[in-house]
């Protein structure tokens, strides 16, 4: 399964975790930390760092561990030289919290960051444009379970870590090996989550994870393709709500591609998939007022978003909006009747 990040189209998972475009996965650094805290400043010492990469097919993980903060310059000095023939970094959470915390340490003894013209690919951020309509929360634990089918077994919380350091710095070293077995499962995990993050962008995996990357390449201004997802995770979806979304989205691209008549077709499904979604009723209200000219259908649609935004809105601006526009179909319609 490790292996299926080499075949991965790395292109389309840049595009959903926004950044970090590699052109392939050679001589790339898999970054994986762990810190005494949370919040950076000089008293937190990043004691653990996991690096992994492939290697003649292999997957070789070096873990890099400070024996005492009085040893951090050799730490920096083994990552300094890591980081001289990267091509690049991948991570989950690495742009806001791995890397930001070495670059401090590195300040803070006076020496330049090493990685900071290193192209870094976040999974974090694909995981949650992608995943979170599936799996709510995105911590990387969850996504193991609920996207990549695994779990673990007896796994040190991250959150005992730091104290296992310190026992193990005065002398206690029985509690570290379950930090590097806890930093060891993070990086085994990078390559299939990187893997399984390619999927929807190529159509593939559960209809919601393949609705949500088309609206990341629709927003990138890959249309076409944003087009061909949303279509098919509306033709496979289980969920009505999920189905009525997706077909909500394709209009979307279809109104923007000034593919008007398909457009309408596309929110038509969507309302008869979840009536309860509003913005598919307030497209065919405008269809049909400005392309078909049939205000009595405009009106219908108005009356039926009227109900959606009575049951399933706080917004008082949409209902006034929404209220002009009903007053301006009835003086159209008025004045119809008059000629």
């Amino acid at each position: 399964e490790l292996g299926a990040a080499l075949s991965a189209p790395l292109g389309d998972v840049a595009v959903l975790c926004a950044g970090g475009d590699l052109e392939s996965l050679d001589d790339v650094l898999f970054l994986d930390t762990e810190t005494t805290g949370l919040a950076g400043g000089a008293g937190t010492f990043v004691f653990l760092v996991g690096l992994a990469g492939f290697r003649n097919g292999l997957f070789e993980v070096r873990q890099w561990l400070l024996p005492d903060p009085a040893d951090e310059e050799a730490l920096l000095d083994a990552l300094e030289e890591e980081a001289r023939t990267a091509r690049g970094i991948v991570s989950f959470h690495g742009r806001g919290f791995d890397v930001p915390r070495i670059e401090e340490r590195f300040l803070l003894a006076g020496r330049s960051p090493p990685f900071l013209d290193v192209p870094h690919l976040d999974l974090l951020v694909g995981a949650r444009r992608v995943f979170r309509m599936r799996a709510g929360r995105v911590n990387l634990q969850h996504l193991e379970r609920l996207v990549l089918g695994t779990s673990r077994l007896d796994d040190l919380p991250g959150a005992e870590c730091p104290q296992a350091w310190y026992d193990y710095v005065k002398g206690d070293p029985g509690p570290m090996w379950r930090v590097l077995e806890h930093n060891l499962l993070d990086l085994l995990s990078l390559p299939t989550l990187l893997a399984a993050l390619a999927e929807p962008a190529a159509g593939a995996g559960p209809a919601p994870d393949v609705h949500a990357a088309g609206k990341v390449l629709a927003r990138a201004g890959m249309t076409d393709r944003a087009l061909q997802l949303q279509r098919g995770a509306a033709s496979r979806a289980v969920d009505a709500n999920v189905a009525a979304r997706a077909h909500d989205e394709a209009a979307r691209i279809l109104r923007r591609q000034r593919r008007p008549s398909e457009a309408a077709v596309e929110a038509l499904a969507a309302t008869m998939a979840d009536p309860s979604l509003p913005g598919p009723w307030l497209a065919l209200a405008k269809h049909h007022e400005h392309a078909t000219k049939d205000l009595e259908l405009a009106l219908a649609c108005c009356r039926r978003l009227e109900r959606v935004l009575f049951l399933h809105s706080r917004s008082a601006s949409r209902k006034r909006d929404l209220q002009a526009r009903i007053a301006r179909l009835e003086r159209k319609l008025l004045a119809r009747a008059g000629d």
